[in-house]
């Protein structure tokens, strides 16, 4: 049998705590479906699709999720 090491961390202190900050951040956010946009935007989803096709979005599985302050600072950026 081999010598038995301690396992050396793999983050410092630092990046896990920017990490663990981040992950807190992603859960706690308030995420929209695509089903959802009409009602936040007041517009209709062909408008969107038509309109904001450069829309950020993040997938997580296979569902198609949205930002509300991402959308938000897209649409401001347009102008």
């Amino acid at each position: 049998m081999g010598e038995i090491r301690p396992v050396e961390p793999l983050l410092s202190e630092r990046q896990f705590q920017i990490f663990k900050d981040q992950v807190i951040k992603a859960l706690t956010r308030k995420w929209l479906r695509t089903k959802d946009l009409p009602n936040y935007l007041s517009m209709a989803d062909s408008t969107i699709r038509e309109n904001l096709p450069g829309l950020p979005f993040h997938i997580v599985g296979d569902i198609k999720l949205y930002d509300p302050n991402e959308i938000d600072d897209y649409i401001k950026s347009l102008n």
